[in-house]
């Protein structure tokens, strides 16, 4: 049986508060969004979930950490839980704020990919209108079922997801140099797999990069610091290695085996195949290999295969 708690709609004022703390990964406790008059002043207070506002209209202040932020339209600001702070808004031309309020073990590592941090709690956003559809989301799914509860949550991921993005885009010069939650050998190690199964495909490193999320100098400095080469050498090591397997076990032309590891022209492939190898791919496959078969300590015979 369904049942709800803590919600108040009303055309001013629309909040849903008092949820259940269920999820461990992140968790929606309140939401909402307000049209307040002039002056209107919240805190200061301490929270015990971190709370993140969106200015849809107007203006306001905030103050925390001793220090005063003059915010307005586009402006987003972030409450750490335990940190004191209290929030204002203007007396000409007030504001209108949605909130959504989280707890879950992975509310910094979100923050953080945001864009956010109790150092920098403020920045412009260029998802107003998607962050504030999906907050209304949260609101409609208000009743304590199993089934709304995922909604709210996968609403508040999704939040996160367009936060992240317009992040990225805006302000982390395209990629997430500033925004990766995760370790470069773990980017390397996507990247690895990607080409290792499209080797024989055209594989640009940008649009490599743009797949996993990085932007494309991040993976190179990554993939060098890890691996020792750059994603092209990697690949172009790579191609080498299948094609002169190709050359040596089956009867492919040279054109079909070029085109089997990702090249189209037969010439650039023998070209590079040449300058990696010492050699073409025709002398290549001509060259008889030697088998050395120890028959005793400093004793060998040698076998042309």
């Amino acid at each position: 049986m369904s049942r709800t708690v803590g919600f108040t709609s009303h055309a001013r004022y629309k909040c849903l508060e008092d949820l259940q703390k269920d999820s461990v990964d992140l968790c929606v406790t309140y939401c909402g969004w307000e049209y307040c008059n002039p002056g209107y002043r919240f805190g200061p207070n301490k929270r015990e979930a971190y709370v993140l506002h969106i200015i849809k209209k107007g203006k306001g202040k905030l103050e925390m950490n001793k220090r005063v932020y003059e915010l307005q339209a586009g402006d987003a600001f972030f409450i750490p839980p335990g940190v004191e702070a209290w929030y204002e808004a203007d007396r000409e031309d007030p504001w209108c704020y949605m909130w959504v309020g989280f707890v879950g073990i992975k509310a910094d590592e979100c923050m953080s990919g945001a864009g956010f941090s109790q150092r920098s709690p403020v920045r412009k956003v260029h998802c107003v209108k998607e962050v504030g559809g999906y907050i209304d989301q949260m609101l409609e799914a208000h009743q304590l079922t199993y089934g709304d509860e995922l909604k709210r949550n996968a609403m508040l991921f999704l939040c996160f997801s367009v936060l992240m993005d317009d992040y990225r885009q805006n302000f982390a010069g395209g990629g997430i140099s500033a925004n990766h939650p995760y370790p470069g050998s773990v980017y390397v190690k996507h990247a690895m797999e990607y080409i290792k199964h499209h080797y024989n495909e055209s594989v640009k490193i940008g649009d490599l990069a743009d797949f996993i999320g990085v932007n494309r100098s991040y993976l190179t400095s990554s993939f060098k610091k890890t691996t020792g080469c750059s994603p092209q050498e990697f690949l172009v090591n790579l191609r080498m290695d299948k094609a002169k397997s190709l050359l040596k076990k089956t009867d492919l032309s040279i054109n079909a085996v070029a085109g089997a590891v990702g090249y189209t022209d037969q010439l650039a492939f023998s070209k590079v195949f040449k300058k990696h190898c010492g050699k073409s791919p025709r002398m290549y496959r001509e060259e008889k290999s030697e088998l050395v078969i120890l028959k005793d300590k400093g004793y060998s015979i040698t076998e042309k295969l």
